[in-house]
C-alpha cells in the first residue's frame, strides 16, 4: 500500500498514523496503566469489551454479531473462508481489483481463486459477469462455494441482490470490510449481511489500531463456537484441540486502543465525509466524483479520481514536487502480480479491471485535513487535466 508519489508535508491517506498518533497518544498510555492494573496481556479485558462494543456499534439498535478480534484483517478473511468450511482446492469468487490481502487469504488456504470482472464505471464487482462466470460449463461441473465482496474505497456492494444470488447458488457470502469501516448500506453498517464480515484494524483504517489488528464478524449463532475457537489452535475450554485453528489473537493493547476510539468513529466518517465534500464543491461539473448510492453511504476510506492514463504520471510527479503525495490504489490487479500468473498459469481477461486502473488516482483524504489542504489539490488536479482531453472520471 505505498504510494507511487509522495513528499515530505504529506497529508494524505499515508500520514494519517502519524496525524492519529499526536492527537489520540494518550490512548497508549491509558491502555497500557489498563494492563498493568488488569495483569491480562492476551485476551483480557480490553479485547473482551472491544469485541462486546464493536459488535453493539455494528448493531445499529438491532441485534449485536459476535465479534473475534484477531490479529489482522488478513486472518480475519482466512478464518472465515475456514469457518465456511472451505479448504484446498475449494474454488472462491472475489473481484482481482481489490487490496492483494484479499488474494492472500484465498492463497492460504490452497482454495482456487475465481476473478470476477468490475460493474462498468465503477470499482465494485460486476453482478452480470458473476452470472455469467456461475452459468459457465467449468463452474457448473465444479461450484465455487464462497464470494468475497469486497466493499473497495469505502463504497458498498449491492449486498441484497448478493444476498439473494448467494443463497441460489449455495455459496457463503464474506464481506471483505477493510476499507468500509463506518458504510452504511440500507442504514446499518456493512459486515452484518455476509455469513461473515471482516475487518482490519491497519493504522490507516477508518478505525485504527497504532499497529496491526482486525476482527471477523460472524453473523450466524451456528457458527459463533467454530469461528472464535480458530483464531487459537482450535482449542475448547478446556485447551484442547478440537478443529483446526491458528494463532491469531488481537493484541490486548490495541483492543484498550480501539475501545478508546470507538466512540468517535462515527464523528470520524462525518469528517472524511466532510472533506469528500470539499472536493465536491471545487469538482463537481468538471469531474464525476464519488458519490452514496441509492441504499449505501460512503465513508470514504479513499478518494479515488480515475484521470487519463497518459496524464497520471505527470500528475504523479507534479505532486511529489509540490509535496502532496497522490498515490495509486493499487497498480495492477490480483491477477497481474507476477506470482499469480506464474502460479496459477494464463486466466482469462477481465477487460473492465484492466481498463479501470490504468488511470485511477487516490486523492489525499483523512478526517484531519483542512480546507486550504484540498484546495492545494485541486488547484494542482485542475490544470494538469486541462491538458487531457474531456471530461475525466472519478470513483
Amino acid at each position: 500500500m505505498t504510494p507511487l508519489s509522495s513528499g515530505p508535508g504529506s497529508f494524505d491517506h499515508f500520514n494519517f498514523p502519524r496525524q492519529e498518533l499526536h492527537r489520540n497518544g494518550g490512548l497508549l498510555s491509558e491502555a497500557l496503566e489498563r494492563m498493568k492494573a488488569s495483569g491480562e496481556v492476551i485476551l483480557g479485558e480490553g479485547v473482551r469489551r472491544f469485541e462486546q462494543a464493536f459488535g453493539v456499534w455494528l448493531a445499529s439498535g438491532g441485534e449485536a454479531p459476535d465479534v473475534v478480534g484477531v490479529a489482522n484483517g488478513t486472518d480475519a478473511l482466512e478464518l472465515a473462508l475456514r469457518c465456511s468450511g472451505l479448504g484446498k482446492g475449494d474454488r472462491v469468487l472475489l473481484p482481482s481489483h481489490t487490496a492483494y490481502a484479499t488474494l492472500a487469504a484465498v492463497l492460504r488456504l490452497e482454495a482456487e481463486p475465481v476473478f470476477v470482472d468490475l460493474a462498468p464505471d465503477s470499482p465494485l464487482l460486476c453482478l452480470s459477469h458473476l452470472e455469467v462466470l456461475l452459468a459457465c460449463d467449468d463452474l457448473r461441473r465444479r461450484p465455487a462455494r464462497a464470494l468475497i465482496a469486497v466493499h473497495l474505497y469505502g463504497a458498498a456492494c449491492d449486498l441484497d441482490a448478493l444476498t439473494a444470488l448467494c443463497e441460489r447458488h449455495g455459496l457463503s457470502l464474506i464481506e471483505d470490510c477493510a476499507q468500509a469501516c463506518g458504510t452504511l448500506y440500507k442504514s446499518r453498517p456493512v459486515g452484518t449481511r455476509g455469513r461473515f464480515g471482516t475487518f482490519s484494524f491497519y493504522p490507516t483504517k477508518n478505525l485504527a489500531a497504532f499497529g496491526d489488528g482486525g476482527a471477523l464478524v460472524v453473523n450466524r449463532l451456528e457458527d459463533r463456537k467454530i469461528a472464535r475457537r480458530s483464531r487459537m489452535y482450535g482449542w475448547d475450554d478446556s485447551r484442547q484441540a478440537v478443529q483446526f485453528g491458528v494463532n491469531s489473537r488481537l493484541d490486548e493493547l490495541q483492543a484498550w486502543v480501539l475501545l478508546g476510539k470507538l466512540p468517535h468513529l462515527t464523528e470520524r466518517i462525518a469528517q472524511r465525509r466532510h472533506v469528500a465534500g470539499w472536493y465536491r464543491s471545487r469538482l463537481e461539473g468538471r469531474l464525476t466524483l464519488p458519490a452514496d448510492g441509492a441504499d449505501w453511504q460512503h465513508s470514504y476510506h479513499l478518494h479515488v479520481v480515475t484521470v487519463p492514463p497518459q496524464r497520471r504520471a505527470a500528475l504523479l510527479e507534479a505532486g511529489r514536487e509540490a509535496g502532496l503525495p497522490l498515490a495509486v490504489h493499487y497498480p495492477l490487479a490480483c491477477h497481474q502480480h507476477p506470482h499469480v500468473r506464474h502460479s496459477l498459469g494464463p486466466l482469462p481477461p477481465l477487460p473492465r479491471t484492466e481498463a479501470f486502473l490504468t488511470g485511477i488516482l487516490s486523492l489525499p483524504l483523512h478526517p484531519y485535513l483542512g480546507e486550504e489542504q484540498i484546495e492545494r489539490v485541486c488547484a494542482l488536479l485542475l490544470p494538469q487535466l486541462k491538458q487531457g482531453t474531456g471530461q475525466e472520471r472519478v470513483r
